[in-house]
């Protein structure tokens, strides 16, 4: 089993999840995913594993505890409101504009059973930083706004492409998610990468 240890008590140990991480729970417990569920995230690229193994954040793709409408919920809201899974995601999975561009959809199969970190999203503004202000990333940003002015541009364009009024704060009806601490290559088998755009091709991918 991936983390067989894992409690309450470790959601609070930043060596098991950052502070940004807890801070992207509005309520947590933990719960065990049994090996076989598919699960699934909107991301940039393939979410290929890095440095510390595979990105910990996905979604189920069919209900799961709390979560009565998975992959296909979201699909489902997407078309009633006539956007795409990108867009429906990002809303509800409360992801700011400059995170990521969540072009497409990752399916994966876990492979063992794991114990996770379960809840809710916690709303998030449409963006990490006042856009304005010095990169995060770079404090010591001087000069005359230039860098700050390319800044608010790029994220103008991406608001603008978001594919629908993307609000000052993300966040919709209840949605879930989970966090899977040490998280593994070995430990999924790899599925469906479909275009968040392709209505069409999700359509077909999960059934509907």
């Amino acid at each position: 089993m991936i983390n067989a240890t894992l409690c309450q008590a470790d959601f609070y140990n930043p060596k098991i999840i950052s502070k940004s991480g807890q801070n992207g729970f509005k309520k947590f417990r933990v719960v065990t995913v049994p090996a076989g569920t598919l699960l699934f995230k909107m991301t940039k690229g393939v979410a290929a594993a890095g440095q510390y193994g595979v990105s910990p954040w996905w979604s189920a793709v069919k209900p799961f505890l709390d979560d009565k409408e998975g992959a296909l919920g979201r699909l489902n809201q997407a078309k009633a409101n006539q956007i795409s899974m990108t867009a429906m995601v990002r809303f509800m999975s409360c992801v700011c504009l400059d995170w990521n561009d969540l072009d497409n959809y990752v399916q994966i199969k876990l492979l063992d059973d794991a114990k996770v970190f379960w809840g809710t999203f916690n709303p998030m503004p449409k963006f990490s930083q006042e856009l304005w202000k010095p990169d995060w990333a770079n404090p010591n940003e001087e000069g005359s706004g230039a860098k700050a002015l390319a800044r608010v541009k790029l994220m103008q364009m991406k608001e603008k492409q978001a594919g629908f009024a993307v609000p000052d704060v993300l966040g919709g009806p209840e949605a879930w998610q989970m966090y899977i601490p040490n998280l593994k290559e070995e430990h999924i088998a790899r599925e469906s990468v479909i275009s968040g755009h392709d209505m069409a091709a999700l359509s077909m991918a999960l059934g509907f």
